[in-house]
């Protein structure tokens, strides 16, 4: 994580407005779970795990904006960031810390995390998915929105080629893309597939994958089998 700490802290303040060139499905990747969370009408508390600077709160918090946010995230300069975009909301609370190592605090209604589960090995995957389950309430939801590996070799390759031109000709600068793309060797990306495996594992009764395009994924999962929101 160390490395992790180092490459994103040093891009903190340009990280928000990269996203659109990064991220070719950027409206859909970060509003496919909207739907889910809208349903969840119990719901009074959030984590967002690998927060970074708030993007994906600020997606969340658009739609509800009374809840009591947690910004978890291992880079305190990224979430120096997230403090300057929230300044002047009571409801927003922040911690640095190594979710891939460590507990996570709290118990919370909707999880929530955005491009930050695919820096971890399979292995600690696996434990944050059962720490996720352990931190949520009855009833909670869990929504991750990541980058995964392709089911085999072909397109795998397939989505990174596609990936790369798409940000070569994004308009982007060019010591931004060189960043980009050094940033992508930290990435330990895991089939969508296998990781829904984990989620089941760890005691989620729901699973399911809400949005795909190429290797841009979200997915996520119910903590118990009764879920009671506004659709269901």
């Amino acid at each position: 994580m160390s490395d992790i700490k180092e490459q994103f802290g040093n891009v903190s303040k340009q990280y928000d407005s990269q996203r659109e060139f990064l991220i070719p499905c950027f409206n859909d990747f970060y509003t496919a779970c909207m739907p889910l969370v809208k349903s969840l009408t119990h719901a009074k508390t959030v984590l967002d795990i690998g927060a970074g600077t708030g993007l994906f709160s600020q997606f969340i918090y658009s739609e509800k904006p009374d809840l009591k946010y947690t910004l978890l995230d291992v880079s305190g300069k990224m979430l120096d960031v997230a403090k300057e975009r929230f300044e002047g909301r009571s409801n927003f609370d922040y911690i640095e810390l190594d979710f891939g190592k460590e507990p996570l605090p709290g118990k919370y209604d909707l999880i929530i995390s955005g491009l930050a589960i695919h820096h971890l090995e399979d292995a600690d995957k696996a434990k944050l998915y059962k720490n996720i389950y352990q931190a949520l309430n009855d009833g909670g939801l869990f929504i991750n929105a990541d980058q995964v590996a392709g089911r085999n070799q072909l397109f795998d390759s397939l989505y990174k080629y596609n990936w790369r031109e798409t940000v070569t000709h994004s308009g982007l600068d060019h010591e931004a893309i060189v960043q980009a793309f050094e940033r992508t060797k930290l990435d330990k990306l895991a089939p969508l597939e296998t990781q829904l495996q984990m989620l089941a594992k760890a005691g989620f009764n729901d699973v399911d994958c809400i949005y795909k395009n190429m290797n841009f994924v979200v997915f996520g999962g119910f903590k118990d089998e009764d879920v009671e929101t506004a659709v269901i």
